[in-house]
């Protein structure tokens, strides 16, 4: 299956330093940080490149980021060949520039001190250290092509002036503030829902029926045309509108349905999202509540 995924993925020059793969949504650099450096660098490094190209807006962009080891995998293609930085055989599309690395780092972490980095000659994911300057990696960026909104609707969210966000498009009311900004530590699940119930129990924002949000929800505020910095100064991506200095994930009401010990985590510096222990204490959470229009009102909540 992922291999006929991989054959239908088309690639386009688009003339500009950039390559689109229309069926997927994404548009690549054509030049990796081998090629644009002359050197392959740390994970941080990876950061800063992206940032330092959505602040000069390449291409026309802000939004450049490290990409998913899913992503970087839609890179192999065993049919097609390029050549690497030793003269080597990569597989990669030859619209891509020759000469490039043969790795990428993804945005893929274990903890603080290692990522995933990505192999295209052999298909192959191996952890590095995020800061080993005697293995480092290239990167080649990529971002979601995203459709331009209609200038002339409403905005997607609305600051409520209660420390509460309407999102226009799907109808949820989110806190501002996620648990790790309100806390300043990182909860278990049991204690995301214990945080929860004190929102309801004092009535925040006039309301009582506060939760967790499940796995699609929360994925529905992961807007990678819009980055913000989460609590170490990562770039997380989120629509405009929510606070800075939030936690990098959030745990969902999303329970295994095999293994109730497991919960979905959603990782908001890459849009992917893991089954993880509830006990583990390294998440922050969102409370999220449906906006129900008050009775003779269609116009909903203010």
């Amino acid at each position: 299956m992922e291999e006929q995924v991989r054959k239908k993925c088309k690639f386009i020059d688009n003339g500009d330093g950039t390559v689109s793969d229309a069926v997927h949504g994404l548009m690549w650099l054509k030049r990796d940080t081998w090629l644009e450096k002359g050197r392959l660098i740390t994970w941080h490094e990876s950061q800063e490149f992206a940032r330092e190209l959505n602040q000069r807006k390449f291409a026309g962009y802000s939004n450049w980021r490290i990409p998913t080891a899913s992503e970087a995998k839609l890179l192999f293609d065993p049919e097609v060949t390029n050549t690497d930085m030793e003269g080597c055989e990569i597989h990669l599309d030859y619209v891509f520039t020759e000469g490039c690395g043969f790795t990428t780092w993804t945005s893929e972490s274990r903890g603080a001190k290692a990522a995933m980095g990505y192999d295209l000659r052999s298909d192959f994911e191996f952890w590095l250290a995020k800061e080993n300057d005697g293995f480092p990696s290239a990167v080649r960026l990529v971002r979601n092509i995203v459709l331009e909104r209609d200038p002339d609707a409403p905005p997607r969210i609305v600051d409520n002036k209660d420390g509460t966000l309407t999102d226009n498009d799907t109808g949820l009311m989110w806190k501002a503030n996620d648990s790790f900004i309100e806390l300043d530590k990182w909860v278990s699940w049991s204690e995301g829902k214990t945080w929860i119930k004190t929102l309801n129990d004092s009535q925040f924002a006039g309301h009582t029926d506060w939760r967790m949000p499940t796995r699609k929800e929360v994925q529905s505020i992961y807007d990678p045309s819009h980055s913000v910095t989460d609590n170490y100064g990562e770039t997380v991506y989120l629509p405009e509108g929510f606070t800075a200095g939030s936690g990098l994930t959030c745990w969902t009401k999303t329970l295994h349905k095999t293994d109730l010990s497991l919960a979905i985590r959603f990782q908001f510096y890459n849009g992917d999202y893991k089954w993880h222990k509830i006990g583990l204490r390294s998440h922050g959470v969102r409370a999220v509540r449906t906006n129900r229009p008050k009775k003779g009102s269609p116009e909903g909540e203010n």
